[in-house]
C-alpha cells in the first residue's frame, strides 16, 4: 500500500527563507523517514500567486496536492502542518483535507507546533537552548504572527512556559493578535535590562521578520531603539533550528505510529 507525506505551510515569497526552512524541513523528513513520496502545499493563495509570478514556481494548495497524491496512487496520507497554532490557516487546511476523506484508505492529520500541553514546554526549552548563548542574561523577545482566532491564546501559554522554566526575561508578542508590542515593552521595562534580542517565533523568517520585526523604520527593532534599548535582531525562522525540526518530526511520527498500533 503506497504511503505519502504532505507537508503543509502558509508559504513565503522569500526564496532564501523558503529554502532554509520549508525545503530544509522536507529534506530532513525525507532523510529521517526514508520516504520518497513527500509532497508540499501552501495555504496562502497570495503567496502561491507571487511565487508563480516571481519565481515561476507552481506550488499547489491542499486540494491540488491531494489530487496529485491520488493520481500518483497514494493510498495512505499523512499530513504535517508547519503552522504554529491551530488557527485560521490550520482549520482551512483541515477542512480541505477532509473533503478527500473517501479518496484514500487512510488519512491522518498532525497537530500544529503549539497544540498539546507538552508542546509549550518543549518549544520553550528547545528555542531557549538555541538562543541562550546569544541572549545570555538579557531580554529575549519573540515575535509571533497572531490571529483573531481563539487559538491565539497559545502565545500567552508559550510565554508562561518560558517563565515556568525560569526564563523570566523571555517575552512573546504578536503582529496581529495579543499580546501586542506595547504590552511587551511594558514587561521589558520592568526588567531594567537595556539589551534586547529579537527573534521571530514563526516557521519562516519572511516579510514580518524582515520588515515588521527587524526593519529600519516602523519596526519592533526601531521602536525599541527609540526607547533606549540596544537591539540585536535575529532574522531566522524556526525551521532553521535543528531541535525544532526534530519536534516537527515527532508530530509526524505520532500520527504514523498510531496507524501501526
Amino acid at each position: 500500500m503506497k504511503s505519502g507525506i504532505l507537508v503543509v505551510s502558509f508559504g513565503t515569497s522569500h526564496k532564501d527563507t523558503r529554502e532554509k526552512n520549508i525545503e530544509a524541513l522536507v529534506a530532513y523528513i525525507r532523510e529521517k523517514t526514508g520516504m520518497e513520496n513527500i509532497y508540499q502545499a501552501y495555504t496562502s493563495n497570495l503567496i502561491r500567486r507571487r511565487i508563480r509570478e516571481e519565481d515561476s514556481l507552481r506550488m499547489p494548495d491542499v486540494k491540488e496536492a491531494l489530487e496529485i497524491m491520488k493520481g500518483d496512487g497514494v493510498q495512505k496520507v499523512y499530513i504535517l502542518p508547519t503552522h504554529i497554532i491551530d488557527g485560521i490557516e490550520n482549520h482551512k487546511m483541515k477542512a480541505m483535507a477532509r473533503e478527500f476523506g473517501k479518496d484514500f484508505i487512510l488519512m491522518k492529520i498532525g497537530e500544529p507546533l503549539l497544540h498539546r500541553e507538552q508542546d509549550f514546554e518543549e518549544m520553550a526549552k528547545r528555542t531557549w537552548d538555541e538562543m541562550k548563548d546569544l541572549v545570555q542574561d538579557d531580554v529575549l523577545l519573540f515575535m509571533g504572527h497572531g490571529s483573531a482566532h481563539t487559538a491565539n491564546r497559545a502565545y500567552g501559554k508559550l510565554e508562561n512556559a518560558f517563565h515556568h522554566q525560569g526564563r523570566k526575561k523571555v517575552f512573546v508578542y504578536t503582529v496581529e493578535g495579543e499580546p501586542d508590542l506595547p504590552e511587551a515593552l511594558e514587561k521589558i521595562s520592568v526588567t531594567g535590562e537595556k539589551r534586547v534580542v529579537l527573534a521571530p517565533f514563526m516557521f519562516v523568517a519572511g516579510e514580518h521578520a524582515k520588515n515588521d520585526m527587524a526593519g529600519e523604520t516602523g519596526s519592533a527593532a526601531s521602536l525599541l531603539r527609540e526607547n533606549g534599548y540596544r537591539v540585536e535582531a535575529v532574522v531566522k525562522g524556526l525551521g532553521e533550528y535543528p531541535a525544532v525540526r526534530e519536534w516537527y518530526l515527532q508530530h509526524l511520527s505520532d500520527i504514523m505510529e498510531k496507524t501501526k498500533s
